[in-house]
């Protein structure tokens, strides 16, 4: 006797999401609270290649005629800045928006940090608000990218002069104190993505290389107590859930989803570099609250000789895509990947 059974086949339908003012690079998607409008934060290209900080307040579904602000950190008699890139936007107090991500100072400003700044904002859309360098290490830094934030906590990375090895810290926004994290005995750590559950309880997202593993870069999943901060139900992931298939899987953020669990955006390699990808990875609970296994769909825009994951909203995949022109050139545009999940009955 046959018996009726159930099966997920995810499709994935693509959209062109950018500025019209110039290439646009998306780096992070909040949703507005209370509406159905989204925070997107990226950078703009400029004809005269300099780097400025986007700010998009819209729907997905206007296809990026939203609005867009242009926001910059500010300058000072002693310091110009010259490069502004906006990471992990998310809902402020009273309506305001908050903004993580990185700048530059110009070399001739004085003896300016090489590398990027760190970065945390607070205020109107605009840019207009209050902008707030962010330092870990004691400032004793080369370069800083300040990833995502959400509740008190903002999350991020960063290197230091003649060293190889990523550092991954976690920012409080109220105290303005950072607290270094690192994945237990990894030679390297990222965090991406954070996710507040309520209350003191966190989940973060990114990734980790370790000695046992070499060369493997694998990504995780960690719950985290503000106030006690500890850790706890660290998983680790490799793409399509075998190691030996890539040699980097890494989580460029996290979401939230609607079955107890949470969605990222990935980025992998596969064993030798013989192909590079991207996909959406969503992961349940267990009834003991750890993770389970990760589920895949690949995200591939179309006729791109390249596509990169670097944000999540629901079960929208947004990053960038490449296109290599006749004439030698590159184009790079931003998209937005919906997946869809169809339900098919087997007989």
């Amino acid at each position: 006797m046959s018996q009726n059974t159930n099966q997920e086949k995810n499709t994935v339908s693509y959209t062109d999401f950018n500025n019209p003012a110039g290439q646009t690079t998306i780096q992070g998607i909040r949703g507005v609270a209370g509406s159905e409008n989204v925070y997107i934060a990226g950078s703009l290209l400029s004809e005269n290649n300099l780097v400025q900080g986007l700010i998009y307040e819209g729907t997905l579904k206007a296809n990026g005629k939203g609005k867009w602000h242009v926001v910059n950190f500010p300058s000072t008699p002693a310091s110009t800045v010259v490069n502004t890139s906006c990471y992990g936007p998310n809902n402020g107090p009273n309506g305001t928006v908050q903004i993580v991500g990185s700048y530059k100072i110009s070399a001739s400003a004085g003896k300016a940090p090489s590398g990027n700044l760190g970065f945390y904002y607070e205020g109107s859309v605009d840019g207009s608000g209050t902008w707030v360098q962010v330092s870990p290490n004691g400032g004793n830094t080369n370069n800083v990218f300040v990833h995502s934030v959400m509740g008190d906590l903002a999350v991020g990375n960063y290197d230091v002069e003649n060293d190889k090895n990523g550092y991954a810290f976690l920012y409080n926004i109220l105290n303005k104190e950072c607290t270094e994290f690192k994945v237990p005995n990894s030679l390297t750590t990222t965090l991406y993505g954070i996710w507040h559950n309520g209350g003191d309880s966190y989940t973060m997202a990114g990734g980790y290389t370790s000695p046992e593993l070499g060369k493997i870069s694998q990504a995780f999943l960690v719950d985290y107590n503000s106030k006690t901060k500890e850790t706890s139900n660290l998983k680790s992931f490799s793409y399509k859930n075998e190691t030996a298939l890539s040699i980097i899987t890494h989580f460029e953020g996290i979401t939230v989803s609607k079955d107890n669990g949470y969605n990222m955006p990935s980025d992998w390699i596969t064993l030798n570099g013989e192909k590079n990808g991207a996909s959406f990875v969503s992961v349940n609970r267990n009834s003991d609250r750890s993770f389970g296994e990760a589920n895949w769909t690949d995200i591939d825009f179309p006729d791109s000789s390249v596509t990169s994951a670097n944000t999540v909203y629901r079960n929208n995949i947004l990053g960038i895509y490449v296109v290599e022109n006749n004439s030698d050139s590159k184009t790079v545009s931003s998209f937005v990947a919906k997946v869809s999940i169809e339900k098919k009955v087997v007989m």
